[in-house]
């Protein structure tokens, strides 16, 4: 009879403790470990390369040195595949840069410089351009999203896909701009 006792006695405790670390578990992903949404600032540095040409049609090119930072808030690194951000103009397409694969450690800033090939004959054949040039700002968006693996303590494993949008406008006259953007993750 005392060891069926002893035996109900430590499994009620096995338990008690098993769904005391559940709750522990839920309430650490409910408040600390929620995924939060990574911060995206893309900042245009200058003017990198033009390239003009007559032949065989009239064609410009130019690109533009950017600088994007990626504040990761959360208490879990993100390992992500090569991807890309694409510039539009007025809804159209007009640029698009690559982005190298990487890590972006846990809490931290990661800052990746690129360069963004704008296709400047679609910039300009635009109906908006030169009404846009003569009130002193051009208004573009980009797109960007990531695909990888958000890394949990080490351990933990998760398939993960950011998107980010950013709502960037060039002053013209000032030679300078803004951007605002918005992000969200999947898990």
């Amino acid at each position: 009879m005392e060891t069926k006792k002893s035996l109900k006695i430590c499994c009620a405790v096995t338990a008690i403790l098993l769904l005391l670390l559940v709750i522990t578990l839920l309430i650490l992903y409910f408040t600390v470990l929620k995924p939060k949404k990574p911060v995206v600032v893309a900042t245009p540095l200058g003017l990198d390369h033009i390239f003009f040409s007559l032949r065989p049609n009239v064609s410009l090119t130019l690109s533009i040195r950017m600088n994007i930072s990626i504040k990761n808030p959360n208490y879990a690194g993100f390992k992500y595949n090569n991807s890309s951000a694409s510039i539009f103009y007025g809804g159209d397409f007009v640029g698009e840069t690559p982005i190298e694969a990487g890590i972006i450690q846990a809490r931290s800033i990661k800052n990746i410089s690129t360069v963004v090939n704008i296709i400047a004959n679609k910039v300009i054949g635009n109906p908006k351009f030169f009404p846009d040039v003569f009130k002193g700002s051009l208004k573009m968006n980009s797109e960007m999203g990531m695909e990888g693996k958000v890394i949990l303590l080490g351990i933990f494993k998760l398939h993960a896909k950011t998107h980010s949008t950013c709502d960037i406008t060039i002053f013209v006259w000032q030679g300078n701009s803004t951007e605002n953007c918005n992000s969200k993750i999947e898990l």
